[in-house]
């Protein structure tokens, strides 16, 4: 059922109101609840169908329509508490003088509640396909205007063991880790401790950046033209070791900038490792203890740690990435667990771990005010200004911004070796899109299926 359908369902009503005291009555309003009344159950179908599956699922799904058509005949044809005509049994069963009116109300609720339905179905089709069971998976929420869509979890968080991947598993978030760093700065701005464009060296005096001035919206926006600290030859080998904070900035001295600041947009982990360390200097305390201080343990994300070791995270999903041929090439058809790497080394532009259910306890608080003011984060997913005056690529939060079907969108993603996280939300549609998975992107690029997933979601629109 859609709109125009429901539309249909309002004009039978209608009708009916016209014919009141007629035999014709009766016949046109029990099909116009009952319209109603199939969307609904429809919907309902289709989303208890998609979490439980198989006959289970089937009987549980029939369940709805059942009552719901029987309530509505009962409705309408059983007098109740003296009403004599049909209006006055519709207006107290529904408890409204305008029963056209709430009609309105019920199809266009019903149309939306089938279409998510329906799109919640197709994207799990979706998902069955590129995460199949016996194979590292995924865990994937989709929410529209706060109703979920679809939140459910595919394949294996580890392999070895058979253990499937549950809304309990706990993934690495590589740099989807920087929407937390991003809010954090935000939280202090908000609070009067930092200013967006204050200098770097105003917050770190330690770290000399010569012949230029980066403000925190640089870093912020991935506009600093400061050189990433991960882009070096060895980083595989180099990032299973431990690192202090320091260890990482010092890295970056005397590494000369990769262009002017605000010149242009260029993606670059040590922009995130610099707020890292702003957060720490403004606020007192570590990085891993803010977050979990002021985010974390407020919105009850158990599952949530940006410090510590992975080998101290329960329910870690294990890593996976494709092997390789002899002649150097990767081999899909064959995953060994990824080459390891510390929580230290990627700090806070990586080092993050959560689960699909604290991540969708973090969108909702995020985008219903309760982490931002509504103007904080309204601004974050503003185009951030160039020198020249144009707009830049990423968003003045650091969102990677683009469109989905002309509409607005904005990404963080995050890739490793056995990773690949995806964040996507569409303000202007209210959807969010959060994919997690523990196989290195590229069969599915998880990015691309981000994209699909949302292209489902507000396909009705």
């Amino acid at each position: 059922m859609n709109i125009k359908s429901g539309r249909s369902v309002v004009a039978l009503a209608l009708v009916a109101e016209r014919l009141e005291g007629t035999y014709l009555t009766r016949w046109l309003s029990l099909a116009a609840f009952g319209y109603v009344a199939l969307a609904v159950s429809t919907a309902i179908e289709a989303s208890i169908f998609t979490r439980f599956g198989g006959r289970f699922g089937m009987a549980l799904a029939m369940f709805p329509a059942i009552v719901f058509c029987a309530a509505t005949v009962t409705a309408l044809f059983r007098p109740m508490g003296g009403a004599q005509t049909l209006r006055d049994r519709a207006r107290q069963f529904l408890g409204t003088r305008t029963p056209a009116g709430l009609l309105l109300l019920l199809c266009t609720s019903s149309a939306l509640a089938a279409d998510a339905g329906q799109a919640g179905s197709r994207i799990d089709s979706l998902l069955s396909q590129e995460y199949p069971a016996g194979k590292p998976g995924a865990a994937v929420l989709v929410a529209k205007a706060g109703n979920v869509i679809l939140k459910k979890c595919y394949g294996l968080a580890d392999a070895e063991r058979m253990m499937p991947v549950t809304p309990e598993t706990v993934f690495r978030l590589a740099s989807a880790t920087k929407v937390f760093t991003a809010t954090a700065i935000l939280m202090l701005a908000e609070q009067g401790k930092l200013a967006l464009d204050d200098a770097v060296t105003k917050l770190l005096p330690d770290y000399p950046v010569p012949g230029q001035r980066i403000t925190v919206t640089h870093l912020l926006s991935h506009t600093s033209g400061v050189a990433d600290y991960l882009d070096r030859p060895d980083s595989m080998e180099w990032a299973r070791n431990e690192y202090t904070v320091q260890d990482l900035i010092d890295a970056l001295k005397g590494r000369p900038a990769a262009f002017a600041a605000g010149e242009k947009s260029a993606y670059s982990n040590s922009n995130y490792l610099l707020l890292g360390a702003v957060i720490e200097k403004v606020s007192g305390i570590a990085f891993g203890q803010f977050v979990q201080t002021n985010i974390f343990g407020p919105l009850g994300m158990t599952s949530t740690s940006c410090s510590g070791t992975f080998g101290d995270v329960p329910n870690l999903a294990a890593a996976y990435e494709p092997a390789r041929t002899a002649d150097g090439q990767l081999d899909w058809s064959q995953l060994r667990v990824a080459r390891p790497y510390t929580m230290s080394a990627l700090y806070a532009a990586g080092g993050c771990v959560s689960s699909i259910e604290d991540l969708a306890r973090f969108c909702d608080a995020l985008f219903k005010g309760r982490l931002l003011q509504a103007r904080s984060l309204a601004e974050s997913l503003e185009p951030v200004t160039l020198n020249n005056g144009t707009s830049g690529t990423m968003s003045r939060g650091g969102w990677q911004l683009d469109k989905v079907r002309g509409r607005r969108a904005a990404m963080r993603g995050g890739a490793l070796p056995g990773v690949c996280t995806w964040f996507l939300v569409m303000p202007d549609d209210d959807l969010v899109v959060i994919l997690l998975s523990n196989r290195t992107p590229g069969k599915p690029r998880c990015g691309m299926l981000a994209v699909q997933i949302s292209e489902i979601a507000i396909g009705s629109n």
